[in-house]
């Protein structure tokens, strides 16, 4: 496990920054590991594994041993949902220029990125009043659904029923949620063809004189109280699924506690009302569950979800097709703070008359439990406060990703032995050398690190995506793995002049045909230029570094090539 690396976690993120910049390359100790591969068992589904640092522009195929066979140089910012589609284009959410930057999952950007790394299609769903967030899901007909977050003023939030009492001091805002079917349209446009939109199916029982009061909570499961979750971004989707067998999207209300199910097979008119579609109701929740206290009924004891990502529909052919699982990132329950995965069997009803699939309620007004056919846990081991995510892979196994750590491991099916077991070596500076500790994403003591994952997926070998592509290994993404030469590939000369005044020059030797970064660091850590980030035949370059628009004071200049890197500090006057 990587959990004893966390031991050293004690030094400031300025500190743990520049002991990575600063390391000598060369060979590790085996039992050293702290990044890459741990673990490849007899049993592990054989495959290639999505890999997006959240705090870097790239994005990596793994295959089993570890090795990039594949990398996207993104431009874009930060990325949540990465996905491959069935011509092995990558699908990504990211930040746009435009996005918001006081909100958690932010990305504003939804884009197609072509094999090579050309774009193909990238769209821009961000202003002052709504942005595209967290996640973004591929449909059959080429389509794409995505969360949306709309902003709502005071006066939508007054004419709603929102209390007041519940908004701080210099709150004049909410966020609202809705779900977005868009149809892409090349290059950078796209048109919305259907939408679920939250606010239109809001219950309170504070103001009676507005349309959306109900005199009982309670009786109306299938609307949302408007005065449920106090804050801003009261409901924060952050996942969703789409189940083609049924015409149904899950989604992850984490704030609320609650997985939801509503109906895809509206028309976006028939979405924002309470008939229609196959199941009659509308855009009305048809299943909810997790947190009945959202609706009025049950107390604490009855919470089953304590906050939660990925939702994921099992599809055919897989073991446990249909069935739903869930992230629990378990942050706030009683017996302490510990992660689970779930795979649950929704309770479906079948009307024989209709054919129409309702989803029970139980005496009491509650939606029935799901049935629990499988989950996993460890307390003591397994925990990640955000982020981080699960798949069933087609041998039975399930992927799981332990976000805030950047760690990702498979599980064999009925043992839950661990037959597969990868570490993220890329935090925001790039990769790391093995034996490095990972730095701290955020204040001294977070338990968040710098390699953390938004999630990973496992794609077999046989997927159709690969087929014509070049998958061989490049190698490991860690710098200096144990066992290779320790004889660096290229030479890192001393900048000239040194001290320098404005820019200075940076001359390097490559010995031989390699990829090549050069990066600049702050002394906090942080990148304030990249030089260069490209392929070179054998031979000498130089490249400027400009500090003119930069404070006074000295910076790091590293460049990695050949699987090794070399830096160089630069002082500036």
């Amino acid at each position: 496990m990587i959990r004893n690396s966390i031991i050293l976690m004690r030094l400031s993120m300025p500190s743990c920054l520049l002991l990575i910049l600063l390391s000598v390359p060369g060979t590790v100790q085996a039992q050293q590991r702290t990044v890459g591969l741990m673990s490849n068992m007899p049993g592990a589904f054989e495959g290639y594994t999505l890999i997006a640092p959240m705090l870097h522009p790239s994005v990596y195929l793994v295959d089993m041993e570890g090795r990039a066979v594949h990398r996207w140089l993104v431009n874009s910012g930060f990325g949540a949902t990465n996905r491959l589609l069935p011509d092995g284009a990558l699908l990504r959410a990211s930040a746009s220029p435009k996005s918001w930057t006081n909100v958690q999952g932010r990305a504003g950007r939804v884009e197609i990125i072509e094999w090579d790394g050309t774009i193909r299609w990238q769209y821009d769903f961000v202003n002052d009043e709504y942005m595209l967030h967290h996640d973004v899901v591929p449909l059959p007909n080429g389509n794409i659904l995505a969360i949306v977050w709309d902003v709502r003023d005071m006066d939508e939030i007054l004419a709603a029923g929102y209390n007041p009492d519940n908004l701080a001091d210099d709150q004049n805002i909410i966020l609202s949620e809705r779900i977005v079917e868009f149809k892409p349209i090349p290059a950078d446009s796209a048109e919305i063809v259907w939408q679920w939109d939250s606010w239109d199916h809001l219950a309170q029982d504070h103001a009676p004189l507005l349309d959306t009061y109900v005199e009982n909570i309670s009786d109306y499961p299938e609307r949302i109280d408007v005065n449920t979750s106090i804050g801003g971004d009261w409901l924060h989707f952050n996942a969703l699924d789409y189940n083609e067998e049924l015409d149904i999207i899950a989604i992850s209300a984490s704030f609320l506690d609650e997985i939801w199910v509503i109906d895809h097979s509206t028309s976006t008119e028939e979405a924002r009302g309470q008939t229609g579609g196959t199941f009659g109701l509308g855009g009305r929740l048809l299943y909810r569950w997790g947190n009945p206290r959202n609706y009025g009924l049950g107390t604490e004891s009855d919470q089953t979800l304590h906050f939660l990502h990925s939702v994921l529909w099992i599809p055919d052919g897989l073991p446990g097709a249909g069935n739903l699982m869930v992230f629990e990132n378990g942050v706030g329950q009683p017996e302490g703070d510990y992660s689970t995965v779930h795979e649950l069997k929704l309770p479906y009803m079948e009307d024989l008359y209709s054919n129409a699939v309702w989803f029970a309620q139980g005496i009491d007004g509650t939606y029935e439990d799901p049935e629990s056919v499988w989950s996993f846990s460890a307390p003591n081991e397994f925990f990640s406060d955000f982020v981080s995510g699960q798949q069933r892979l087609p041998n039975g196994n399930t992927l799981v990703a332990e976000g805030m750590t950047g760690r990702i491991f498979e599980l064999e099916e009925g043992s839950n032995a661990l037959v597969w077991e990868y570490v993220n070596p890329v935090v925001q500076t790039g990769p790391l050398s093995q034996g490095d500790v990972i730095p701290v994403f955020g204040p001294p003591g977070s338990r968040r690190l710098q390699n953390a994952v938004y999630r990973a997926l496992r794609y077999g070998a046989d997927f159709e995506g690969f087929d014509g592509r070049d998958l061989t290994p490049i190698g490991a993404i860690e710098l200096n793995v144990a066992g290779s030469s320790p004889a660096l590939p290229f030479t890192l000369l001393p900048n000239y002049p040194n001290p320098f005044s404005g820019s200075t020059t940076i001359d390097i030797q490559l010995d031989h045909p390699t990829n090549i970064e050069i990066t600049v660091f702050n002394i906090l850590g942080q990148e304030v230029a990249v030089l260069a980030n490209e392929f070179h035949a054998p031979g000498a370059y130089s490249y400027v570094f400009d500090a003119s628009p930069l404070p006074h004071g000295q910076y790091i200049c590293r460049l990695i090539a050949g699987g090794s890197s070399a830096t160089v500090t630069l002082t500036y006057q």
